[in-house]
């Protein structure tokens, strides 16, 4: 008899995480207001709005068999290690086939490398069949980011799987169906 998981996928599947959304800036450039934004695209539930309560839910169903988990705080602003924030992805993702989307910061902060080693050690971990990373460049307050075009080409040197782009944060919805489209499977 196989056991199924709340989220109606089999509990004996094995994790498979196929896309995953980095959206990348310093402390309080407005990553998790870009995430936010992502809600505008009615697939992922609040009728297209973005949603104003405090802690949106985690995990949105993307199809009838693919999950988004998404984290709104940083790795590096809540002072995880990289091996707890890779092991929090991989046990709220629970099994089955999943896309993550998160907010990290570019430099090494507390306990957390630079966005180049975590994006590594996420290649290395779950071996996405895509990485999206969204620059924000201006951030929210209109900050540009010093050497931009220097973290564009790293980052794109990371693996084959990663995409690298630098968007606008300065407005709260500008990006949300951009970001959101990294989760279409159409």
């Amino acid at each position: 008899m196989r056991v199924w998981s709340r989220y109606n996928l089999p509990m004996d599947s094995p994790l498979h995480i196929e896309r995953v959304l980095l959206v990348a800036g310093g402390r309080g450039s407005g990553k998790s207001t870009q995430l936010r934004a992502m809600f505008l695209d009615p697939r992922l539930g609040y009728d297209g709005q973005i949603p104003t309560i405090r802690r949106p839910r985690e995990r949105y169903r993307l199809s009838p068999d693919r999950q988004l988990y998404v984290r709104f705080s940083s790795p590096h602003e809540s002072n995880a290690t990289l091996e707890e924030f890779l092991n929090k992805i991989e046990t709220k993702s629970v099994s089955g086939r999943w896309c993550f989307a998160g907010a990290v910061q570019i430099e090494s902060t507390n306990r957390v490398p630079d966005l180049r080693d975590v994006v590594d050690a996420i290649v290395q971990r779950f071996s996405p069949e895509r990485i999206r990373i969204a620059l924000l460049s201006p951030d929210r307050r209109g900050r540009q980011l010093a050497d931009a075009n220097d973290h564009l080409e790293n980052l794109r040197e990371a693996a084959p799987v990663v995409e690298v782009m630098s968007i606008d944060a300065r407005t709260r919805e500008g990006n949300g169906l951009l970001l959101a489209d990294t989760f279409d499977f159409a």
